[in-house]
């Protein structure tokens, strides 16, 4: 794998911006976006769910399709506009979220009758690419291997904080997931606690790997696209029609334990999902992705994975969360996983 090259920027609103490339990024900065004040979310406690509920009104005032030549993502310089990345040119870019719904701070609340308290940790931006419509499924392989090493790095990094129990880096892709920013890029979140559906996972993983017991299954009859390396699948408990999961075919617990093989076949899967959801919807493909990994670096029982949500019921029509999966948390499907792997696979292998 070619070398990889990092830069931390501090920026005048005393936030790091983080530039990873295949060459030194020592370009000098222009106009800068003024500072504004930290967020301060706070958590509460919901005894019906057990789970905690995060509240951040900074969110309300975010920005949200603003015309291209005012992309808060962009390159600063290139517009003659402060964006959130000062430069002319970058490769992949990772930096704090002004309106972050995780954010270490000091903020107390009290609720009678309730348990409340700051939303530690920390939620960065990661943008893909400097070209304002690029997207995975037409950026050089190069370029992805650069993220999932940027991925790999912020794991580490991050995991390495006390008040931080839990990474996710995800994507949401398409105003039907709540995008409003065009450009390419992503989400990391650092949570304060095990997320509710990772808790579950790992309980899962300690007792048994079911992705290894499944793997011939998934080899034979789900997948979408596979190598000697890695997996693409419709898993036959999909709650989505189209929901696919890329999976390492040996146990690891995050990408930052690939090997560079790895991070080549992932990246060749990755690009060959996003393409081909494109392909078989016959525009951008709508879908929630995020990077299942264990809660620690040395995790001995966690199989790593990236889950593919498209809100697609079947064909192109919508899928909406209703009663029974949004009041019970029961989904009631309408296709068999065994038969959208098969109208998949000709779209991605």
């Amino acid at each position: 794998m070619k070398k990889i090259y990092k830069r931390e920027f501090k920026r005048n609103d005393n936030k790091h911006l983080l530039l990873y490339g295949y060459s030194k990024h020592v370009e000098t900065s222009v106009q800068e976006l003024e500072k504004i004040d930290s967020p301060t979310p706070h958590m509460r406690w919901n005894p019906a769910r057990q789970e905690w509920v995060t509240y951040s009104e900074t969110r309300k005032v975010r920005t949200s399709f603003p015309p291209e030549e005012y992309c808060p993502l962009c390159p600063g310089a290139e517009l003659n506009f402060a964006t959130e990345i000062p430069f002319s040119n970058f490769e992949v870019a990772i930096f704090p979220n002004r309106w972050a719904s995780f954010h270490t701070n000091d903020n107390q609340i009290s609720i009678d009758g309730l348990s409340a308290k700051p939303s530690n940790g920390e939620c960065e931006v990661v943008v893909y690419s400097s070209k304002h419509l690029d997207t995975i499924a037409q950026m050089p392989l190069s370029r992805i291997e650069l993220l999932f090493n940027a991925w790999s790095d912020r794991y580490i990094k991050l995991l390495e904080r006390d008040d931080i129990k839990y990474v996710m880096p995800f994507e949401n892709r398409g105003v039907e997931c709540g995008v409003t920013l065009h450009h390419p890029h992503g989400q990391i979140y650092a949570y304060p606690f095990i997320p509710p559906v990772i808790q579950k996972e790992i309980e899962a993983f300690n007792k048994e790997n079911f992705i290894k017991k499944l793997m011939k299954n998934l080899e034979k009859n789900y997948f979408v696209y596979q190598d000697d390396h890695v997996i693409a699948a419709i898993p036959p408990f999909a709650r989505y029609a189209y929901e696919i999961w890329i999976i390492p075919k040996r146990q690891i617990a995050g990408p930052w334990q690939f090997t560079d093989q790895e991070y080549n076949s992932f990246a060749v899967a990755l690009q060959k999902v996003v393409k081909g959801y494109d392909s078989f919807l016959g525009r951008r493909c709508p879908y929630i992705m995020g990077l299942h990994a264990g809660p620690n670096l040395e995790d001995n029982n966690f199989h790593f994975h990236m889950e593919f949500y498209p809100p697609l019921r079947h064909g192109d029509k919508p899928k909406v969360l209703a009663g029974s999966e949004s009041m019970a948390g029961v989904f009631i499907m309408d296709v068999f996983p065994e038969e959208t792997a098969i109208e998949l696979r000709k779209f991605m292998s």
